[in-house]
Protein backbone atom coordinates (compact mmCIF):
# COMPACT_ATOMS: atom_id res chain seq x y z
CA UNK A 1 0.00 0.00 0.00
CA UNK A 2 1.19 3.63 -1.40
CA UNK A 3 1.31 5.63 1.75
CA UNK A 4 2.10 9.25 -0.23
CA UNK A 5 0.52 9.28 -3.95
CA UNK A 6 2.70 11.44 -6.70
CA UNK A 7 0.98 14.63 -6.09
CA UNK A 8 2.29 14.16 -2.22
CA UNK A 9 5.62 12.71 -3.16
CA UNK A 10 6.25 15.97 -5.67
CA UNK A 11 4.95 18.20 -3.05
CA UNK A 12 7.54 16.83 -0.40
CA UNK A 13 10.64 16.75 -2.70
CA UNK A 14 9.96 20.64 -3.25
CA UNK A 15 9.26 21.06 -0.13
CA UNK A 16 12.69 19.60 1.22
CA UNK A 17 14.46 20.66 -1.99
CA UNK A 18 13.72 24.51 0.03
CA UNK A 19 14.11 23.14 3.00
CA UNK A 20 17.68 22.78 2.41
CA UNK A 21 18.38 25.90 0.19
CA UNK A 22 17.34 28.00 3.21
CA UNK A 23 19.62 26.04 6.14
CA UNK A 24 22.48 25.82 3.65
CA UNK A 25 22.95 28.71 1.61
CA UNK A 26 24.30 31.53 3.34
CA UNK A 27 22.53 34.28 1.54
CA UNK A 28 19.23 32.68 3.13
CA UNK A 29 20.43 34.11 6.89
CA UNK A 30 17.25 36.36 6.76
CA UNK A 31 14.67 34.21 5.58
CA UNK A 32 15.99 31.47 8.66
CA UNK A 33 15.80 34.13 11.02
CA UNK A 34 12.20 35.27 9.93
CA UNK A 35 11.41 31.20 10.38
CA UNK A 36 13.40 31.09 14.13
CA UNK A 37 10.93 34.19 14.78
CA UNK A 38 7.48 32.25 13.28
CA UNK A 39 8.55 29.12 15.68
CA UNK A 40 9.62 30.71 18.85
CA UNK A 41 5.57 32.83 18.24
CA UNK A 42 3.87 29.39 17.35
CA UNK A 43 5.46 27.41 20.52
CA UNK A 44 4.28 30.29 23.16
CA UNK A 45 2.32 28.49 25.86
CA UNK A 46 -0.86 29.98 24.76
CA UNK A 47 -0.90 28.55 21.51
CA UNK A 48 0.63 25.10 22.77
CA UNK A 49 -2.37 24.91 25.09
CA UNK A 50 -4.69 25.24 22.25
CA UNK A 51 -2.93 23.36 20.07
CA UNK A 52 -3.16 20.39 22.53
CA UNK A 53 -6.88 20.76 23.20
CA UNK A 54 -7.11 20.78 19.52
CA UNK A 55 -5.64 17.44 19.80
CA UNK A 56 -7.33 15.93 22.48
CA UNK A 57 -10.72 16.95 21.64
CA UNK A 58 -9.90 15.39 17.78
CA UNK A 59 -8.39 12.33 19.34
CA UNK A 60 -12.20 11.47 21.29
CA UNK A 61 -13.81 12.44 18.29
CA UNK A 62 -11.11 9.98 15.93
CA UNK A 63 -11.98 7.11 18.48
CA UNK A 64 -15.99 7.68 18.23
CA UNK A 65 -15.98 7.44 14.29
CA UNK A 66 -13.63 4.38 15.00
CA UNK A 67 -16.28 2.46 17.31
CA UNK A 68 -18.68 3.48 14.76
CA UNK A 69 -16.45 1.85 11.78
CA UNK A 70 -16.43 5.34 9.89
CA UNK A 71 -12.42 5.69 10.50
CA UNK A 72 -9.47 3.12 10.00
CA UNK A 73 -6.04 3.61 10.23
CA UNK A 74 -5.95 3.81 6.34
CA UNK A 75 -7.05 7.37 6.87
CA UNK A 76 -4.18 8.39 9.43
CA UNK A 77 -2.44 10.17 6.76
CA UNK A 78 -5.73 12.27 5.63
CA UNK A 79 -6.57 12.55 9.04
CA UNK A 80 -3.06 14.53 9.84
CA UNK A 81 -3.10 16.74 6.69
CA UNK A 82 -6.68 17.49 7.63
CA UNK A 83 -5.19 18.94 11.34
CA UNK A 84 -2.36 20.91 9.72
CA UNK A 85 -4.28 22.22 6.79
CA UNK A 86 -7.90 22.78 8.56
CA UNK A 87 -7.67 21.81 11.77
CA UNK A 88 -4.74 24.13 12.81
CA UNK A 89 -5.09 26.48 10.39
CA UNK A 90 -8.95 27.37 11.39
CA UNK A 91 -7.32 28.80 15.04
CA UNK A 92 -5.38 31.25 13.06
CA UNK A 93 -8.63 32.49 11.66
CA UNK A 94 -11.08 33.08 14.34
CA UNK A 95 -11.15 36.77 14.16
CA UNK A 96 -12.43 36.33 10.58
CA UNK A 97 -15.02 33.28 11.56
CA UNK A 98 -16.17 35.82 14.03
CA UNK A 99 -16.74 38.28 11.84
CA UNK A 100 -18.41 35.63 9.05
CA UNK A 101 -21.73 34.84 10.62
CA UNK A 102 -22.56 32.52 7.71
CA UNK A 103 -19.30 30.24 8.04
CA UNK A 104 -20.69 27.38 10.39
CA UNK A 105 -23.86 27.21 7.66
CA UNK A 106 -21.28 27.97 4.78
CA UNK A 107 -19.13 25.25 6.02
CA UNK A 108 -21.80 22.41 6.68
CA UNK A 109 -22.68 23.17 2.76
CA UNK A 110 -19.51 23.56 1.17
CA UNK A 111 -18.59 19.60 2.46
CA UNK A 112 -22.29 18.76 0.90
CA UNK A 113 -22.24 20.33 -2.47
CA UNK A 114 -21.26 19.07 -5.83
CA UNK A 115 -18.20 20.60 -5.90
CA UNK A 116 -16.51 18.98 -3.00
CA UNK A 117 -17.36 15.56 -4.88
CA UNK A 118 -15.77 16.69 -8.04
CA UNK A 119 -12.34 17.63 -6.12
CA UNK A 120 -12.11 14.32 -4.05
CA UNK A 121 -12.98 12.72 -7.77
CA UNK A 122 -9.83 14.61 -9.43
CA UNK A 123 -7.48 13.84 -6.71
CA UNK A 124 -7.64 10.52 -6.39
CA UNK A 125 -5.54 9.90 -9.82
CA UNK A 126 -2.57 11.67 -10.06
CA UNK A 127 -0.31 12.25 -13.12
CA UNK A 128 3.14 10.50 -13.51
CA UNK A 129 5.62 11.51 -10.68
CA UNK A 130 8.00 13.12 -13.29
CA UNK A 131 5.19 15.34 -14.42
CA UNK A 132 3.59 16.11 -10.39
CA UNK A 133 7.57 17.26 -9.53
CA UNK A 134 6.97 19.45 -13.23
CA UNK A 135 3.62 21.37 -11.98
CA UNK A 136 3.68 21.87 -8.50
CA UNK A 137 6.60 24.41 -8.76
CA UNK A 138 4.29 26.22 -11.62
CA UNK A 139 0.90 25.57 -9.90
CA UNK A 140 2.55 27.09 -6.72
CA UNK A 141 3.91 30.09 -8.64
CA UNK A 142 0.86 31.09 -10.21
CA UNK A 143 -1.21 30.90 -7.15
CA UNK A 144 1.27 33.14 -5.76
CA UNK A 145 1.22 35.29 -8.76
CA UNK A 146 -2.75 35.48 -8.57
CA UNK A 147 -2.78 35.94 -4.79
CA UNK A 148 -1.10 39.41 -5.59
CA UNK A 149 -2.85 40.10 -8.50
CA UNK A 150 -6.07 40.28 -6.03
CA UNK A 151 -5.06 42.88 -4.15
CA UNK A 152 -4.49 45.68 -6.62
CA UNK A 153 -6.89 46.26 -9.42
CA UNK A 154 -4.20 47.46 -11.64
CA UNK A 155 -3.42 43.60 -11.97
CA UNK A 156 -6.62 42.96 -13.73
CA UNK A 157 -5.22 41.73 -16.75
CA UNK A 158 -3.16 39.85 -15.02
CA UNK A 159 -5.57 38.17 -12.84
CA UNK A 160 -7.48 37.45 -16.14
CA UNK A 161 -4.38 35.50 -17.52
CA UNK A 162 -3.66 33.61 -14.24
CA UNK A 163 -6.90 32.40 -13.86
CA UNK A 164 -7.48 31.19 -17.67
CA UNK A 165 -4.30 28.73 -16.78
CA UNK A 166 -5.83 27.54 -13.82
CA UNK A 167 -9.25 26.68 -15.48
CA UNK A 168 -6.92 25.33 -18.33
CA UNK A 169 -5.18 23.24 -15.74
CA UNK A 170 -8.73 21.78 -14.59
CA UNK A 171 -9.92 21.39 -17.88
CA UNK A 172 -7.12 19.08 -18.42
CA UNK A 173 -7.43 17.47 -14.84
CA UNK A 174 -11.04 16.77 -15.38
CA UNK A 175 -10.11 15.06 -18.66
CA UNK A 176 -7.33 12.81 -17.92
CA UNK A 177 -9.29 11.73 -14.48
CA UNK A 178 -12.23 10.62 -16.79
CA UNK A 179 -9.84 8.74 -18.76
CA UNK A 180 -8.37 6.90 -15.81
CA UNK A 181 -12.28 6.09 -14.70
CA UNK A 182 -12.60 4.67 -17.51
CA UNK A 183 -9.23 2.34 -18.53
CA UNK A 184 -8.57 1.74 -14.27
CA UNK A 185 -11.52 2.13 -12.29
CA UNK A 186 -10.16 -0.72 -10.27
CA UNK A 187 -8.45 2.17 -8.26
CA UNK A 188 -11.43 4.15 -8.07
CA UNK A 189 -13.47 1.41 -6.89
CA UNK A 190 -12.53 0.18 -3.50
CA UNK A 191 -13.09 0.57 0.01
CA UNK A 192 -10.10 2.82 1.69
CA UNK A 193 -11.74 5.24 -1.43
CA UNK A 194 -14.81 5.59 -0.02
CA UNK A 195 -12.98 6.21 3.55
CA UNK A 196 -11.08 9.04 1.56
CA UNK A 197 -14.20 10.71 0.37
CA UNK A 198 -15.98 11.04 3.39
CA UNK A 199 -13.79 11.22 6.38
CA UNK A 200 -12.00 14.72 5.94
CA UNK A 201 -15.73 16.19 5.52
CA UNK A 202 -16.94 14.49 8.71
CA UNK A 203 -13.63 15.25 10.34
CA UNK A 204 -14.28 19.28 9.35
CA UNK A 205 -18.04 19.01 10.44
CA UNK A 206 -17.32 17.11 13.95
CA UNK A 207 -15.01 20.34 14.44
CA UNK A 208 -16.99 23.01 14.42
CA UNK A 209 -18.46 22.44 17.77
CA UNK A 210 -14.79 22.97 19.10
CA UNK A 211 -14.23 26.08 16.86
CA UNK A 212 -17.51 27.32 17.98
CA UNK A 213 -16.30 26.89 22.00
CA UNK A 214 -12.65 28.15 20.96
CA UNK A 215 -14.47 31.47 19.48
CA UNK A 216 -16.80 31.89 22.63
CA UNK A 217 -13.48 31.36 24.40
CA UNK A 218 -11.63 33.85 22.91
CA UNK A 219 -14.45 36.73 22.73
CA UNK A 220 -14.79 36.79 26.43
CA UNK A 221 -11.22 36.09 27.11
CA UNK A 222 -10.81 39.74 24.86
CA UNK A 223 -13.85 41.33 26.68
CA UNK A 224 -12.61 40.64 30.15
CA UNK A 225 -9.13 41.62 29.59
CA UNK A 226 -10.51 44.96 28.72
CA UNK A 227 -12.62 45.05 31.78
CA UNK A 228 -9.24 45.53 33.56
CA UNK A 229 -9.01 49.39 32.40
CA UNK A 230 -12.65 49.74 32.25
CA UNK A 231 -13.58 48.63 35.77
CA UNK A 232 -11.40 49.35 38.54
CA UNK A 233 -12.73 48.20 41.59
CA UNK A 234 -11.77 44.55 41.93
CA UNK A 235 -15.07 43.56 42.94
CA UNK A 236 -17.53 45.07 40.62
CA UNK A 237 -14.94 43.71 37.53
CA UNK A 238 -15.51 39.73 38.72
CA UNK A 239 -19.28 40.62 39.06
CA UNK A 240 -19.56 42.13 35.81
CA UNK A 241 -17.54 38.73 34.41
CA UNK A 242 -20.55 36.90 36.23
CA UNK A 243 -23.34 38.60 35.19
CA UNK A 244 -21.89 38.78 31.55
CA UNK A 245 -21.39 34.87 31.62
CA UNK A 246 -25.30 34.41 32.85
CA UNK A 247 -26.76 37.28 30.91
CA UNK A 248 -25.24 36.73 27.35
CA UNK A 249 -23.95 33.17 27.20
CA UNK A 250 -23.30 32.82 24.08
CA UNK A 251 -24.50 35.37 22.00
CA UNK A 252 -21.23 37.53 21.57
CA UNK A 253 -22.66 40.07 19.70
CA UNK A 254 -24.37 41.57 22.68
CA UNK A 255 -21.12 40.25 24.83
CA UNK A 256 -18.98 42.70 22.88
CA UNK A 257 -21.37 45.79 22.82
CA UNK A 258 -21.34 45.57 26.17
CA UNK A 259 -18.03 45.64 26.67
CA UNK A 260 -17.74 48.91 24.62
CA UNK A 261 -20.64 50.22 26.72
CA UNK A 262 -18.76 49.58 29.93
CA UNK A 263 -15.57 51.49 28.68
CA UNK A 264 -17.69 54.24 28.14
CA UNK A 265 -19.63 54.19 31.64
CA UNK A 266 -18.30 55.69 34.58
CA UNK A 267 -18.66 52.14 37.06
CA UNK A 268 -18.67 53.41 40.89
CA UNK A 269 -21.33 51.25 42.18
CA UNK A 270 -23.34 48.53 41.59
CA UNK A 271 -26.11 50.48 39.82
CA UNK A 272 -23.51 51.57 37.47
CA UNK A 273 -22.98 47.94 36.51
CA UNK A 274 -26.31 47.33 36.49
CA UNK A 275 -27.68 49.79 34.22
CA UNK A 276 -24.84 48.95 31.34
CA UNK A 277 -26.79 45.46 31.05
CA UNK A 278 -30.35 47.79 31.22
CA UNK A 279 -28.69 49.65 28.44
CA UNK A 280 -27.70 46.83 26.17
CA UNK A 281 -31.23 44.79 26.45
CA UNK A 282 -33.06 48.10 26.03
CA UNK A 283 -31.10 49.09 22.75
CA UNK A 284 -31.94 45.51 21.46
CA UNK A 285 -35.59 45.57 22.22
CA UNK A 286 -35.83 49.01 20.10
CA UNK A 287 -33.39 47.41 17.33
CA UNK A 288 -36.42 44.39 17.02
CA UNK A 289 -39.16 47.07 17.68
CA UNK A 290 -38.26 49.93 15.99
CA UNK A 291 -40.73 53.01 16.71
CA UNK A 292 -42.39 54.56 13.99
CA UNK A 293 -40.91 57.73 12.66
CA UNK A 294 -42.28 60.50 11.15
CA UNK A 295 -41.02 62.14 7.63
CA UNK A 296 -41.15 65.32 9.39
CA UNK A 297 -38.70 64.33 12.34
CA UNK A 298 -36.09 62.44 9.99
CA UNK A 299 -35.83 58.36 10.03
CA UNK A 300 -36.09 55.37 12.38
CA UNK A 301 -32.23 54.76 13.16
CA UNK A 302 -32.94 51.04 12.89
CA UNK A 303 -34.13 51.14 9.61
CA UNK A 304 -31.19 54.20 8.31
CA UNK A 305 -28.63 51.45 9.12
CA UNK A 306 -29.77 49.15 5.99
CA UNK A 307 -30.14 51.82 3.67
CA UNK A 308 -27.02 50.92 2.27
CA UNK A 309 -26.51 47.50 2.70
CA UNK A 310 -26.45 46.39 -1.10
CA UNK A 311 -23.78 49.29 -1.61
CA UNK A 312 -21.49 46.55 0.68
CA UNK A 313 -22.01 49.54 3.90
CA UNK A 314 -23.01 47.57 6.71
CA UNK A 315 -22.98 50.06 9.90
CA UNK A 316 -22.29 48.76 13.34
CA UNK A 317 -24.96 49.37 16.14
CA UNK A 318 -26.39 52.05 16.99
CA UNK A 319 -24.92 53.71 20.26
CA UNK A 320 -25.35 56.22 22.79
CA UNK A 321 -21.60 58.31 22.47
CA UNK A 322 -23.00 61.11 24.77
CA UNK A 323 -25.60 62.66 26.29
CA UNK A 324 -28.35 62.84 23.92
CA UNK A 325 -25.92 62.33 20.33
CA UNK A 326 -26.31 58.68 19.33
CA UNK A 327 -24.24 57.19 16.10
CA UNK A 328 -23.96 54.31 14.08
CA UNK A 329 -21.07 54.14 11.25
CA UNK A 330 -19.90 51.07 8.82
CA UNK A 331 -16.09 50.65 8.59
CA UNK A 332 -14.16 52.90 5.99
CA UNK A 333 -14.40 50.62 2.21
CA UNK A 334 -11.76 51.02 0.03
CA UNK A 335 -12.19 50.72 -3.80
CA UNK A 336 -9.62 52.84 -5.75
CA UNK A 337 -6.18 51.67 -7.52
CA UNK A 338 -2.52 52.88 -5.29
CA UNK A 339 -0.72 51.88 -2.66
CA UNK A 340 -2.51 54.57 -0.58
CA UNK A 341 -6.47 53.51 -1.53
CA UNK A 342 -9.28 55.82 -1.22
CA UNK A 343 -12.18 54.98 0.99
CA UNK A 344 -15.85 55.35 1.74
CA UNK A 345 -18.15 55.13 4.62
CA UNK A 346 -21.60 55.81 5.86
CA UNK A 347 -22.73 57.44 8.98
CA UNK A 348 -26.04 57.62 11.20
CA UNK A 349 -26.61 60.08 13.64
CA UNK A 350 -29.00 60.89 15.59
CA UNK A 351 -30.79 60.68 18.71
CA UNK A 352 -32.27 57.92 20.60
CA UNK A 353 -35.26 57.10 18.88
CA UNK A 354 -34.81 59.03 15.40
CA UNK A 355 -31.87 59.57 12.84
CA UNK A 356 -31.41 63.16 11.88
CA UNK A 357 -28.47 63.16 9.74
CA UNK A 358 -27.22 60.89 7.08
CA UNK A 359 -23.75 61.04 6.12
CA UNK A 360 -21.60 59.73 3.38
CA UNK A 361 -17.92 60.40 3.37
CA UNK A 362 -15.50 60.04 1.05
CA UNK A 363 -11.08 59.86 1.63
CA UNK A 364 -10.07 61.10 -1.69
CA UNK A 365 -5.94 60.48 -1.01
CA UNK A 366 -4.92 61.35 -4.70
CA UNK A 367 -6.35 64.23 -6.56
CA UNK A 368 -5.66 62.55 -9.71
CA UNK A 369 -8.41 60.12 -8.65
CA UNK A 370 -10.91 62.56 -8.23
CA UNK A 371 -13.06 61.62 -11.09
CA UNK A 372 -13.41 58.04 -10.03
CA UNK A 373 -13.96 58.98 -6.37
CA UNK A 374 -16.62 60.94 -7.41
CA UNK A 375 -18.31 58.51 -9.82
CA UNK A 376 -18.22 56.18 -6.56
CA UNK A 377 -19.99 58.67 -4.49
CA UNK A 378 -22.53 59.83 -7.02
CA UNK A 379 -23.48 55.69 -7.13
CA UNK A 380 -23.83 55.40 -3.50
CA UNK A 381 -25.70 59.07 -3.02
CA UNK A 382 -28.24 58.16 -5.64
CA UNK A 383 -29.31 54.62 -3.50
CA UNK A 384 -28.94 57.05 -0.26
CA UNK A 385 -31.74 59.42 -1.66
CA UNK A 386 -33.75 56.69 -3.30
CA UNK A 387 -33.89 54.94 -0.28
CA UNK A 388 -34.32 58.31 2.25
CA UNK A 389 -35.99 60.45 0.38
CA UNK A 390 -38.15 58.19 -2.36
CA UNK A 391 -36.58 60.05 -4.93
CA UNK A 392 -33.22 60.28 -6.93
CA UNK A 393 -30.78 62.90 -7.08
CA UNK A 394 -31.70 66.27 -8.69
CA UNK A 395 -29.73 66.95 -11.89
CA UNK A 396 -28.28 70.08 -9.75
CA UNK A 397 -26.46 67.37 -6.99
CA UNK A 398 -25.14 64.99 -9.44
CA UNK A 399 -23.59 68.01 -11.75
CA UNK A 400 -21.87 69.46 -8.16
CA UNK A 401 -20.49 65.91 -7.19
CA UNK A 402 -19.22 64.97 -10.89
CA UNK A 403 -17.60 68.51 -10.36
CA UNK A 404 -16.39 67.98 -6.68
CA UNK A 405 -17.99 71.66 -6.08
CA UNK A 406 -20.12 71.99 -2.93
CA UNK A 407 -23.89 72.18 -2.98
CA UNK A 408 -26.96 72.35 -0.75
CA UNK A 409 -30.63 72.39 -1.54
CA UNK A 410 -33.91 72.00 0.33
CA UNK A 411 -35.37 68.73 -0.55
CA UNK A 412 -39.03 68.95 0.96
CA UNK A 413 -38.22 69.42 4.78
CA UNK A 414 -34.97 67.83 4.30
CA UNK A 415 -31.77 69.39 3.40
CA UNK A 416 -29.12 68.08 0.68
CA UNK A 417 -25.84 68.64 0.78
CA UNK A 418 -22.15 67.87 -0.94
CA UNK A 419 -19.50 69.37 1.21
CA UNK A 420 -15.65 69.56 -0.11
CA UNK A 421 -12.92 69.75 1.92
CA UNK A 422 -9.16 70.14 0.84
CA UNK A 423 -6.54 68.92 3.16
CA UNK A 424 -4.05 71.80 3.68
CA UNK A 425 -0.11 70.46 2.71
CA UNK A 426 -1.55 67.30 1.37
CA UNK A 427 1.43 65.91 -0.59
CA UNK A 428 -1.10 64.47 -3.75
CA UNK A 429 -3.64 66.99 -2.90
CA UNK A 430 -6.53 65.01 -1.18
CA UNK A 431 -9.67 66.08 0.06
CA UNK A 432 -12.96 64.94 2.17
CA UNK A 433 -16.26 64.58 0.49
CA UNK A 434 -19.32 64.85 2.57
CA UNK A 435 -22.56 63.75 1.48
CA UNK A 436 -25.51 64.71 3.97
CA UNK A 437 -29.06 64.79 4.18
CA UNK A 438 -30.51 65.98 6.79
CA UNK A 439 -33.99 66.91 9.06
CA UNK A 440 -34.58 70.69 9.14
Amino acid sequence: MDILNNREIAIAFWLLLISVCIFSFPRMAEVRNALKGILVALFVRQIMTVFCLMIAYMAIVIYWLYELELWNFEQLKNTVFWCISVGFMSLFKLENIKKDKRFFKQSVLDNLKLLAILQFVVGVYTFPLWVEVLIVPILALIGTMLAIAETDKKYHQTKVILEYFLSLFGVVLIAYTLYMLMTNFGEFGKEKTVYDFFVPPLLTLCYLPFIFFMLVYSTYEQVFFRLKYSIKNRFYRYLAKIYALILFNIRLNLLERWSYQAVRANIESHSDLINTFKYIFKVRYSEENPKEVSKEQGWSPYKAKEFLVNKGLSTGFYNKLFEENWLASSPMEEFSDGIVQDNIAYYVEGSEDVAKTLKIKVNVNDASRAQQACEKLEAVAETLSISSLNRPLSEDMKRAISGCNSYSEKVENKTTELIIEHWQNHKFNGFELKFLISST
